[in-house]
């Protein structure tokens, strides 16, 4: 398992990555609103100049600040959301490596209130349109459950897998969030032995929404059935920065160092 950092800085990013470098993180997870405002060929340099790699891109922000779903009442909106996605996944071809993840989370809309049935039906369309764009392309999509208090579909880690493979896609799986799985799944180390071989991708944080090992989840459990199933992508930690982003960073480095040991499969 490998280990980055997610949430914590904002503003000046090669700044951020210097820092990020400095702590020993392997790599960083960019949470991307719109490829069209970015420079790629400047965020590749400073990556590469750092020996950083990318973990992942999170577009979560589609949704959180531009309103953008891929699955909803709106038309125009859904229409809008699947083409930032599809720009988000050529800028990840046109940057970096083949199979570079782009996470699914609340990008994928509110869906349709009152309406499962509907909403889970648009939302295997639209994973799948968006996967057979991205296959050719190199890119792979994971799509995160997410608690019943930011979503209003797909929370837990079982209604991640059933998606996965109604999508049945070989380029989309799923990414498991330890916080989320804490609250909505009835096991978490069940939930993740369930998810062999589909979740390519980990968030970390504590119950507290703060740095593994800063409350009551038992990461030394989490990180044992993780190594148990064979999982080698990363984990990545998407906390609050608090107190401050770089207490909070190095707070983080220092736990995963403890519970990820150097050279951990």
């Amino acid at each position: 398992m490998r280990t980055e950092t997610l949430a914590l800085y904002s503003g000046d990013v090669a700044t951020a990555l210097r820092k990020v470098a400095a702590l020993g993180y392997d790599g960083v997870e960019f949470m991307m609103r719109d490829p069209a405002q970015l420079d790629g060929a400047r965020l590749r340099r400073w990556l590469d100049e750092q020996n950083l790699q990318l973990a992942a891109i999170c577009t979560g922000h589609v949704y959180g600040e531009d309103g953008l779903g891929l699955v909803g009442p709106d038309v125009e909106v859904c229409r809008q959301a699947m083409d930032r996605m599809k720009a988000i996944v050529d800028f990840a071809a046109t940057y970096f490596e083949r199979g570079t993840i782009v996470t699914i989370g609340r990008s994928r809309g509110l869906g349709h209130a009152g309406d499962p049935d509907k909403s889970l039906a648009q939302m295997e369309a639209a994973f799948g349109e968006l996967a057979d764009y991205a296959a050719p392309r190199g890119v792979r999509l994971v799509l995160e459950p997410i608690n019943v208090h930011q979503a209003c579909y797909i929370h837990t880690t079982q209604e991640g897998i059933a998606m996965v493979k109604r999508v049945n896609r070989p380029n989309f799986g799923l990414m498991l969030d330890v916080y989320h799985m804490n609250i909505e799944d009835v096991n978490i180390y069940d939930s993740f032995r369930e998810a062999d071989g589909l979740c390519w991708f980990v968030h970390f944080a504590d119950n507290n929404r703060h740095w593994p090992g800063s409350a009551h989840l038992n990461f030394e459990e989490i990180v044992r059935v993780l190594n148990e199933i064979g999982y080698s992508g990363y984990v990545s930690t998407e906390i609050l920065p608090w107190p401050d982003p770089d207490t909070a960073a190095r707070a983080t480095i220092e736990s995963l160092r403890r519970y990820i040991p150097s050279g951990t499969r």
